[in-house]
């Protein structure tokens, strides 16, 4: 009774410790970001479009624009600034005609370049050659697209005016030269974004989209130059490529050189593993041999190793055995009986068959062999 009192207060008492411990401690509330909301995350632009919204610009996703273009022109609001991924012009001739005619007219168009500009032959569209621009793709860079960064990482100024600078973190995919207005340079002197006019309208050239995607617009002052870019539009129209090659053809472009080294060693791995297999032949078909055959390759077999008394009393075995089958009690008559009527059976003289049935078998193989001989005649006679 007294170690269970012992036993309860030093569990109260431990209780009492560890409550005034947890009590003790500071603590701190602490957030961490672990993604967006299932709303925003639905499309990779919400955040862009939300605070183009807030500024009293709609954003709009355009799909079916190289389908609109099978008209004389461009079906656009002027007051809209279109931003179109130039891969949609490989996929429509008359709209990359239709283009450069729509902005030479007073359109604002922001041009983002691709990762398959040189599959799908970028360079030789109409509107391309005509901005007057190169562009020098960077295979080694791989950027994150969907990844939550706590904060962005500067590598270019835009100067807006005197006194209002805007800190970017663009694209490293493309270096653009020979650009005909305002540069937007990283470190290295290399031009990533390119503002220029043409004809009537404007063009900005992008290295991608990824300063307006959820994850990097909070970043530095994307969301600021979202908003100069969109100033004095209405609406923003975004039109996306939804086409993509399959793996083959990038793995291909990337490097024919591994693309056929691989497929030959696959078909060296193949003709070595058929090679030790063997070459494929139809079976042989199973020739069966005859009983008779069988019997006289065993006979052969005891004969060869000094086995012929084992032989001989099988054959006499078999004999009396065709013999009691034609003449029943045969064994209990006299030997001279038994010589005549295997006689009369067989139309073997009596004295030939007395001397067959009573006498040993010879010592000499040659002699031993020739009456196992007769002796199977005999056999076979009746």
């Amino acid at each position: 009774m007294k170690l269970k009192v012992v036993l309860i207060a030093a569990l109260v008492l431990f209780s009492l410790f560890a409550i005034a411990g947890i009590a003790s401690l500071d603590w701190q509330k602490k957030e961490i970001e672990i993604g967006f909301h299932s709303d925003v995350a639905k499309d990779n632009f919400t955040m862009a479009k939300r605070l183009l919204k807030a500024n009293g610009i709609d954003w709009n996703k355009n799909k079916r624009l190289a389908e609109q273009a099978q008209s004389d022109e461009l079906n656009i609001d002027p007051q809209s600034i279109l931003i179109l991924d130039e891969a949609v012009l490989a996929d429509s001739y008359l709209l990359d005609v239709q283009l450069a005619d729509w902005v030479a007219e007073g359109g604002r168009l922001i041009y983002v370049l691709n990762r398959q500009r040189d599959e799908l032959a970028i360079d030789s569209t109409v509107f391309f050659s005509q901005l007057g621009i190169n562009v020098e793709s960077q295979e080694d860079v791989f950027e994150y697209d969907f990844a939550m960064l706590k904060e962005g990482h500067k590598n270019s100024t835009l100067s807006i005016d005197e006194n209002t600078e805007l800190d970017l973190e663009l694209s490293r995919a493309f270096f653009i030269e020979n650009c005909p207005g305002v540069s937007t340079n990283n470190d290295n002197g290399n031009t990533l974004m390119c503002d220029f006019a043409f004809g009537q309208g404007r063009v900005i050239v992008m290295p991608s989209l990824l300063p307006f995607t959820n994850y990097r617009l909070r970043h530095l002052d994307h969301g600021s130059l979202l908003l100069w870019l969109s100033k004095g539009a209405k609406k923003v129209t975004y039109v996306p490529y939804l086409t993509y090659p399959n793996w083959f053809a990038k793995l291909w472009h990337w490097s024919w050189q591994c693309v056929v080294t691989l497929l030959l060693l696959i078909v060296l791995a193949v003709w070595h593993i058929s090679s030790r297999i063997g070459r494929s032949y139809a079976p042989d078909f199973d020739v069966k041999t005859s009983f008779n055959q069988h019997i006289r390759a065993v006979a052969n077999f005891y004969s060869e190793h000094g086995h012929e008394a084992v032989l001989f009393t099988a054959l006499k075995k078999d004999f009396y055995a065709k013999v009691e089958s034609r003449v029943p009690n045969f064994k209990m008559l006299s030997a001279e009986k038994q010589a005549q009527i295997i006689a009369n059976l067989t139309h073997f003289e009596k004295q030939q068959v007395a001397e067959l049935l009573t006498s040993k078998l010879p010592e000499s193989k040659e002699q031993r062999t020739e009456y196992i001989k007769r002796y199977k005649q005999l056999r076979n006679a009746l």
